[in-house]
């Protein structure tokens, strides 16, 4: 394995094509790319210049606690933007909280029930009144970077 090593896409499977396409180019602000015929209903979303996510409206059998993650920028908009939608998740994982690294961890789930954590980088700065809400977050004293 080398340092060019990475991943180049996620593969999802979702139940309904149009409410995750509104998730994840609505509220994570993911970019729609072109997506090939596969013969079923699909759409692929670019998250930066090199890392894509894949939906395809397929029946499958969801896990419970496979994930996969994504570094955001503006975390603090991620938790009001998630938190109005309804979609943050605190039992598989357990509540949102800021790691021994310094990164703020919080789980989503989209609308097909696939399980996402979002996180920031360890200096990026955050609001702390969002450790108010402790029905979503870890009852810890925090500060801002």
């Amino acid at each position: 394995m080398t340092d060019r090593t990475r991943i180049h896409h996620v593969n999802l499977m979702v139940g309904d094509l149009e409410a995750a396409i509104e998730f994840y180019g609505g509220a994570l602000g993911l970019r729609a790319l072109p997506t090939p015929d596969l013969g079923f209903p699909a759409q692929f979303f670019r998250i930066n210049d090199e890392q894509e996510i894949h939906l395809n409206q397929l029946s499958d059998t969801m896990p419970e606690r496979a994930h996969f993650c994504l570094r955001v920028e503006d975390f603090t908009a991620h938790v009001h933007r998630m938190r109005a939608l309804g979609v943050i998740e605190t039992t598989t994982w357990g509540k949102a909280r800021r790691l021994p690294s310094g990164a703020m961890q919080m789980f989503v789930r989209d609308p097909a029930g696939n399980l996402i954590e979002l996180s920031c980088e360890s200096d990026d700065p955050f609001d702390p009144v969002i450790f108010d809400d402790q029905s979503i977050f870890e009852p810890v004293a925090h500060s801002s970077p």
